[in-house]
């Protein structure tokens, strides 16, 4: 029983120990950063993503991501070699769906309950796998570098956060593994978001087929 206490009293120092080294500002400024992005009264934001292997862009896409509450709603248009996918998805608080889009036809899917949490907004807790960050203000942006991998065998060696000194939006992320570099530059924000919004209309879709699980 004692050794077990005195491993479990180890493991909490150590974390301890790698949380410490983010700085208290850093911290702050991405708490601020996660409340402003999660507005209780609903917020749309759209961003630029680009996939690139050094002066070669591999993928461009557009993606629009919206919240409120459990509710949330993604659109993602996705551009590889000339060729172009839109893709949609949402839950309005009682059921999923998703529209898949065909040369043949649509089709819309909808499912009670939520299909997948992970859907409705960036993910912040990335931060979370390094040890180190560092912090700059420039140009009315706070630039956040996160780096040291606590996993040394993390492909992703960085992540960067640019938030705004203003209302600690999020403006742009950067990462980098094997030599790809994903960059995502939010382009607009709207606040304030009716509940209806997040419900799929089966009506804009006239020639879809509804499927219900």
């Amino acid at each position: 029983m004692k050794r077990v206490l005195l491993l479990s009293l180890f493991v909490l120092l150590a974390t301890i120990g790698v949380q410490a080294q983010i700085p208290s500002e850093v911290k702050e400024v991405m708490t601020k950063c996660q409340k402003a992005m999660n507005n209780p009264n609903g917020l749309e934001y759209t961003m630029n993503m680009k996939l690139s292997m050094g002066p070669i862009s591999l993928t461009n896409s557009k993606l629009t991501i919206a919240s409120k509450g459990e509710m949330n709603r993604t659109l993602m248009t996705m551009s590889v070699a000339g060729i172009e996918a839109t893709f949609e998805s949402g839950y309005d608080g009682k059921e999923s769906w998703e529209v898949k889009h065909s040369e043949k036809q649509d089709t819309i899917r909808i499912t009670k309950g939520r299909k997948n949490e992970s859907d409705d907004a960036l993910d912040f807790d990335m931060a979370k796998g390094f040890k180190k960050a560092k912090m700059k203000l420039k140009d009315g942006y706070y630039e956040i570098e996160y780096y040291d991998p606590i996993d040394k065998k993390s492909e992703m060696k960085k992540i960067i956060f640019v938030v705004s000194a203003k209302n600690f939006y999020l403006h742009e992320l950067r990462t980098s593994a094997k030599g790809a570099k994903v960059t995502m530059t939010i382009t607009k924000i709207r606040v304030g978001l009716r509940d209806d919004y997040f419900k799929i209309n089966p009506s804009k879709y006239p020639n879809a087929v509804v499927v219900r699980e």
